[in-house]
C-alpha cells in the first residue's frame, strides 16, 4: 500500500473515532445518562492510558494496512466506528438499568 493511502486511511480512522467519542459524550448528556466509561477511562493512571492509546493506535494502523484498497478501508473503519458507538450506548444503557434496578 502506498504511504499516501495509508495516511488517508489512518486519518479517516482517527477522525471517525474522534467523532464517536465526541458523539458519545454529547449523546449521553442529551439523553441524561452519565458517561461512566469516559469517567472510568479518565480515572485510569497515566501509564495505563498511554498503553491503551498505544494499543488502539497499533490496531488502527494494522487495520489500515490490511485494507485491500482505500474504499474498503474507509468503509470498514466507518462501520467499526459506528459499531463502537452502538456498543458504547448499549453499555451506558445497561449501566443505567443496573443503577435504577439496585
Amino acid at each position: 500500500m502506498y504511504p499516501a493511502k495509508f495516511a488517508l486511511l489512518l486519518g479517516v480512522g482517527l477522525l471517525a473515532f474522534l467523532f464517536v467519542v465526541s458523539l458519545y459524550v454529547v449523546w449521553t448528556r442529551i439523553v441524561g445518562l452519565d458517561p461512566t466509561l469516559a469517567q472510568r477511562c479518565a480515572n485510569l493512571p497515566r501509564p495505563v492510558r498511554f498503553l491503551a492509546a498505544l494499543v488502539s493506535g497499533a490496531l488502527l494502523g494494522t487495520a489500515s494496512m490490511a485494507a485491500p484498497n482505500v474504499e474498503v478501508g474507509i468503509t470498514g473503519l466507518v462501520l467499526l466506528a459506528a459499531s463502537t458507538f452502538a456498543a458504547l450506548m448499549l453499555f451506558e444503557l445497561a449501566q443505567q438499568y443496573e443503577l435504577v434496578a439496585s
